[in-house]
């Protein structure tokens, strides 16, 4: 009867934790909310609570080590800004699944001593999700490492070396972000599985969209890349990639494949590239570019390889090198003969 009792209690007990609410802890200046430091809310906090953010300045660098959401209570990033008290560490270091960090304006990580530090870093972690915040004048802007699995939404990141990065990070999903004025605005090193739609990367002084290094089976569709050295650059063997409905405008090359096969690249807008609007180099194979618009670019397909597919492109005012024949402008016989002859008439009057 004991035993049972005893079980009984421990059940209950069990109970009333699982079913506890979750707390709300404030951050402000002055006194306005429980703690003054975010690093403070988040050593006092446990798994599932939310951490509020007031309006203000905040010199930190926060190691976030509960699965916490930190948020600023405006939603504005302008008004609630996190910069780095150490110009050589990441600003929010994340170590732990299932963070939410929104709403702020990240700024300082700027020192790159022996590895690169960033305004958002992620390692290891899964689960998380980035939203709604501006990250400026870091080495990298939001840096995942061997992270899965999260969400990178809104988020605007300019003014870094790398706006946004992924290192051996897989299915992860980047949605609806802005990144300018960086050198290179989103970059992939060995990264798989992700989706990146709906993001804008222009103004980028290398590369808008970086993938490189066996960055396979990514999904890039309707994001917006202009005036850059190459708008979307695939290297090193990063393959069965599909890039596809993207505006890829006012760059040197559109889209540029190296070294790498078996990408789809499909019913994109490629147009004003001074240079090439999309080019298949070095060894690169089984690609297929089909169904694209291409316009006003100083050539508008070059392939290195004939084993790649290149067919039912809408191409304005410029030409096609080395291309599948399908391509190639139908001139009709009958005319080819009049011209001809017509020619040769004109030449004999004279």
């Amino acid at each position: 009867m004991r035993i049972e009792i005893y079980f009984l209690l421990v059940f209950v007990y069990l109970l009333i934790v699982g079913t506890a609410e979750a707390a709300t802890l404030t951050v402000g200046e002055n006194g306005q909310a429980n703690y003054t430091m975010i690093q403070e809310a988040i050593n006092n906090a446990n798994d599932g609570d939310t951490i509020l953010v007031y309006n203000g300045t905040f010199s930190e660098n926060v190691i976030v080590n509960r699965s916490v959401s930190i948020k600023s209570n405006s939603g504005n990033p302008d008004d609630t800004i996190v910069q780095a008290a150490n110009s050589k560490e990441h600003i929010f270091n994340v170590t732990k699944d299932n963070v939410t960090i929104s709403g702020f304006k990240i700024t300082g990580a700027g020192d790159f001593v022996e590895s690169p530090v960033a305004g958002i870093y992620l390692e290891g972690v899964s689960k998380n999700i980035i939203s709604n915040n501006k990250l400026s004048q870091n080495v990298v802007g939001i840096d995942l490492q061997s992270s899965h699995n999260n969400m990178l939404e809104n988020n605007t990141a300019y003014d870094n070396e790398r706006g946004i990065s992924l290192t051996n990070s897989n299915s992860n999903n980047l949605i609806n972000n802005d990144a300018f004025n960086n050198r290179f605005g989103i970059y992939f090193w060995g990264s798989k599985n992700n989706i990146m739609s709906d993001n804008n990367a222009s103004l980028n002084e290398e590369n808008g969209i970086w993938i490189e290094d066996g960055s396979n089976n990514n999904t890039l569709s309707n994001n917006m890349i202009s005036n850059s050295d190459s708008g979307i650059h695939l290297t090193e063997s990063s393959s069965n990639n599909t890039i596809e409905s993207n505006n890829v405008t006012s760059s040197l090359v559109g889209i540029q494949i190296i070294d790498s096969n078996n990408n789809t690249v499909k019913d994109n807008f490629l147009t004003n590239n001074s240079r090439t609007g999309v080019s298949i180099m070095r060894d690169s194979s089984n690609n297929t570019v089909k169904n694209n618009f291409l316009s006003n670019n100083s050539e508008n397909i070059v392939t290195e390889d004939s084993n790649n597919q290149i067919y039912n492109n809408e191409i304005k005012e410029s030409e096609i090198h080395n291309a599948d024949t399908s391509q190639v402008p139908f001139t009709d016989p009958l005319l080819t003969v009049i011209i001809i002859f017509g020619t040769f008439a004109f030449m004999r009057k004279k």
